[in-house]
């Protein structure tokens, strides 16, 4: 029962949605709907009427050709304007999304797990989309089946009372079907999401597939063969009801004709020409009906699509909604920070498990202070806390206990957050390079730096150029190159404190002297606190201080 109330709540939010968004298109639906209706029914009556009068056949023609011309320009019409507004809301969906995920939560996003996260965007809204352009033929067809109803009640009451008992035990039927099609729908988009993550790590891991047999066997049989039949298997289950509840119109549609024929005649008094007109309404009738059958199962997945978004906090019943997805609003540009005594984590501790992983692993309790012109190396073994404790640092994952502290001033809101988050420029072992450069003004408020003398000194001058802002590629690059890459965009941002996770991992031998030896150090004197992750216990003399964790706990501060 809930699962069914939350989709009529949905459809009911979708409908509202339309009309908050777009008001006097969805009028204008309606209206035309209207006319369409009153104009199909107009025209059967004019068959009915040239059917048993011939002497009024020339006449009557004119008349039906009008009727027609008349409910093809309102049917469409009532097609037409909710499909733009729906294109809109659509539009605008996009957007809220993607500044949803802007604003979530690094460690939600991390715990969903990318895959999961597409998923909203290539499956979520195309669906909300597709359930949006049904809503106008859902009130067009809905306004021409009530003209339908009204006109059959006007020919034969009994007629009318057969007809609403058929449609009554068809919509029964219908229901037991629709609910089994909308609880297959279900399960199809979750073995979808399953589907997804194995597709992603098909194309992430395919060097490791393609050298690997047994591996590449496991993939195929255990992850995407088996993965795939099963999508397979719900959507045909899921088309299976959907298939029996859409011939429960066509069933209803041949009962109710038999009984009127054949029946209906030996208890109630229909005379030839009333049948006749009955006959025609129905088969009028059965269309619309029919098409609304047919748009059912999409709204279920709509509500479904509505249901995953609200999940991660879309809700399209949000009445922040448009404001959200405003393409006018702009990004407050926060007051940079530039100087600073002290950062402190004082009794820090992070909590973080993911969506599929039944271990929790916690970060802290964590003490450390921070100044200006420090250089510390963050060692220790792997998986015990080192990127947890550079995410904390960072403000990407906010303390669940304790506090940061920022000049001795906690960090205790979203808008101190923001700013303190900009001291930071940051290469996590997973980055991405985006391909038009941000380059920070000097103190007289031009560029400290040419973009191309950074590409010289990171030795990426034959590989990269460099048009306008713009960078001429980011992928053809080696993982070393493209760490390079990642520091030059660093050194652009010229923010006073720098992170760099196990970045001289793929470097080779010359530059990791160079990097240790000669970048670090020059960082270091022009004032900025560098955190640097690493292995390389060749090189901690060069580190000021070195922090070392064992199981997410510093155990050693020198």
């Amino acid at each position: 029962m809930k699962d069914k109330d939350s989709g009529i709540d949905y459809g009911i939010a979708i409908l509202r949605l339309m009309w908050n968004s777009h008001p006097w298109l969805t009028i204008g639906t309606a209206i035309s709907g209207v006319i369409s209706g009153f104009a199909g029914i107009a025209m059967i009556d004019t068959i009915n009427e040239a059917i048993q009068h011939a002497d009024k056949r020339q006449h009557l023609f004119l008349v039906f050709i009008a009727l027609v011309t008349s409910s093809l320009i309102f049917r469409n019409s009532a097609a037409l304007l909710p499909a733009y507004a729906a294109r809109q809301i659509i539009t605008s969906l996009r957007i809220a999304l993607c500044k949803k995920i802007l604003a979530t939560p690094l460690k939600e996003l991390d715990r969903r797990g990318t895959p999961n996260v597409l998923a909203f965007l290539i499956n979520d809204i195309p669906q909300l989309a597709d359930t949006l352009l049904k809503l106008p033929t859902i009130l067009v067809e809905s306004t021409i089946v009530i003209f339908s109803l009204i006109y059959l009640g006007m020919l034969s009451l009994p007629a009318l009372a057969w007809t609403l008992a058929v449609i009554v035990g068809g919509i029964y039927l219908f229901g037991f079907f629709v609910r089994r099609c909308i609880y297959y729908s279900r399960k199809f988009r979750d073995e979808f999401n399953i589907y997804n993550a194995y597709t992603h790590g098909l194309l992430l891991g395919i060097k490791e597939l393609k050298l690997n047999s047994d591996r590449r066997r496991w993939f195929r049989r255990a992850a995407i063969d088996l993965s795939t039949k099963r999508v397979a298997n719900y959507n045909f289950i899921e088309r299976f009801w959907y298939m029996g509840a859409e011939s429960t119109s066509q069933i209803s549609y041949f009962v109710l004709i038999g009984i009127l024929v054949f029946w209906a005649p030996s208890f109630h008094s229909l005379d030839t020409r009333t049948l006749t007109a009955c006959v025609l309404a129905i088969i009028y009738l059965m269309e619309p009906l029919g098409i609304l059958v047919s748009t059912v199962p999409d709204l279920g997945k709509g509500a479904i699509a509505c249901e995953r978004l609200a999940e991660f906090g879309l809700s399209i019943t949000d009445k922040n909604l448009a404001a959200m997805s405003d393409n006018h609003a702009t990004e407050k540009k926060l007051s940079r920070q530039r100087y600073w005594k002290s950062i402190e984590l004082r009794n820090v501790g992070v909590s973080f498990d993911a969506v599929d992983s039944s271990r929790e692993f916690k970060l802290g309790p964590i003490n450390i202070r921070l100044h200006p012109g420090e250089l510390i190396f963050v060692i220790g073994g792997n998986g015990s806390g080192k990127s947890t404790l550079a995410k904390a640092l960072t403000g990407l994952y906010p303390p669940s206990e304790g506090q940061i502290l920022l000049d001795d001033r906690p960090v205790d809101d979203a808008h101190h957050l923001e700013i303190y988050r900009n001291l930071f420029s940051a290469i996590f072992t997973e980055f991405h390079i985006f391909d038009r450069l941000i380059q920070s003004k000097g103190a007289n408020g031009k560029d400290a730096i040419l973009p191309t003398e950074l590409l010289t000194k990171l030795g990426l001058e034959e590989k990269i150029q460099i048009d306008g802002n713009k960078l001429s590629t980011t992928t053809a690059l080696s993982t070393g190159q493209r760490k390079r890459l990642a520091l030059v965009c660093a050194y652009l941002e010229d923010r006073p404190i720098v992170i760099l996770d196990e970045w001289a991992a793929d470097q080779d031998p010359s530059f990791k002297a160079f990097f240790y030896n000669v970048l670090l150090p020059e960082l270091k004197n022009q004032g900025k606190c560098v955190i640097a992750i690493t292995h390389d216990d060749h090189y901690f003399n060069v580190a000021d201080r070195l922090v070392k964790l064992e199981d997410g706990r510093i155990v050693e501060l020198r």
